[in-house]
């Protein structure tokens, strides 16, 4: 009982201090003590940057409208993963990964990689890429330095408990290995058995995520993949009346169910976090694209027809801001918002279950097993 409460005093002193800095500063004090994000392209903010792989987009016209530039993300501005951020009341962007050399870690780092997957092999022809593994092995020694930094173990859990984590991952399983004939992932498995494997490599996964402290996890579902530029162009024979390729969208939509299902098996494991699932797929709908007058064509120029990357320092599109896409398979900052914002709180009862980012800031959860994890054996 004296080391919970002497735990409880430090992480208040903790937090203290966090917020009299960013009062000091003229900053808003943020819902949440950090983020952390774990995720592909959709969310990378330019970890690739650092890594031995052709899959980065340090260059112009990406970030045209991003007040950095050219950082690595896929986007001519935010991705999603920032306007969360920004809706979590965070005033600056949250850290990537890189080489591990950061040290405004206490906020949150973002751990996306363009082109990483669920699985291991997923995007092995773009040689080093951050796996959905490596991110979470880089999340442990991150724990590790928070764990140093805040003077113990017991402070570091009562903190990291506190925080949000989201998590997005799946769509290069498809997009980069099962879709592909250079992988034998289709020769191996049927749609069914494959989002299964997939959903059993990834259940371990947010487990590990579970012992190191997390316990407010947003788990993003797939978008509707067979709707982007990229996919639509290879696949004109398989359009249905949405103009989308529905072969593609029907084997991600099995996955999604799937991942419904096991989160809610994690739900029922551990009763002191909370797993929700962000209906991406709904979200990635006509309703959020209302407002767009381009929704089935990139704003930059890409390679080719049925290429993912702008051209380097091509000149898009005027009024991004009516695109939903930027390039052949990311979402413009404008898409990224409207998305963000019904991922944060929800238009539909579907968006997000059982509660979206908002509610799940606001959860008091029972840490009864929080104080059982070895934040120095991680």
């Amino acid at each position: 009982m004296a080391s919970e409460l002497k735990a409880l005093w430090a992480l208040s002193v903790v937090l203290l201090v966090s917020n009299w800095q960013h009062w000091i500063y003229g900053k808003a004090t943020p819902q949440v003590p950090c983020y952390f994000v774990f995720g592909d392209s959709l969310f990378d903010n330019g970890n690739n940057n650092y890594l031995t792989t052709p899959v980065k987009v340090n260059y112009l016209p990406y970030g045209i409208d991003f007040p950095l530039g050219a950082t690595g993300r896929c986007s001519n501005g935010l991705n999603i993963a920032d306007t969360i951020a920004e809706q979590l009341g965070f005033d600056s962007f949250i850290t990537d990964f890189g080489v591990g050399g950061f040290t405004n870690f206490l906020d949150g780092v973002n751990y996306g990689s363009s082109g990483a997957g669920i699985l291991d092999e997923t995007g092995y022809l773009s040689r080093d890429l951050f796996t959905m593994n490596i991110q979470l092995y880089n999340h442990k020694m991150t724990v590790s330095r928070i764990a140093k930094q805040l003077g113990g173990d017991d402070v570091a859990k009562k903190y990291l408990s506190k925080c949000v984590y989201v998590s997005d991952m799946g769509h290069n399983d498809y997009l980069n290995n099962y879709f592909l004939d250079t992988y034998n992932s289709s020769k191996i498995y049927n749609p069914d058995e494959y989002a299964r494997h997939l959903i059993e490599t990834y259940k371990t996964q947010l487990e590990d995520l579970y012992s190191t402290g997390a316990r407010k996890i947003a788990v993003f579902g797939l978008i509707r993949v067979g709707c982007m530029p990229s996919n639509i162009q290879q696949n004109p024979n398989d359009l249905d009346d949405s103009l989308c390729a529905y072969k593609l969208n029907d084997d991600v939509k099995i996955f999604n169910s799937q991942l419904q299902t096991m989160l809610q098996e994690l739900n029922e494991k551990h009763k002191d976090a909370v797993f929700t699932y962000i209906n991406s797929y709904g979200i990635d709908s006509d309703v959020t694209n209302a407002g767009f007058k381009q929704t089935r064509e990139s704003c930059c120029q890409v390679l080719e027809s049925g290429a993912v990357p702008c051209q380097s320092l091509s000149i898009p599109c005027a009024n991004r801001s009516e695109y939903v896409y930027w390039d052949g398979a990311h979402f413009t900052e404008a898409k990224a918002w409207a998305f963000g914002k019904r991922a944060f709180k929800r238009q539909l009862p579907e968006d997000a279950h059982p509660y979206d980012i908002s509610e799940l800031v606001k959860l008091e959860l029972h840490d009864n097993d929080v104080k059982n994890v070895n934040l120095a054996q991680l």
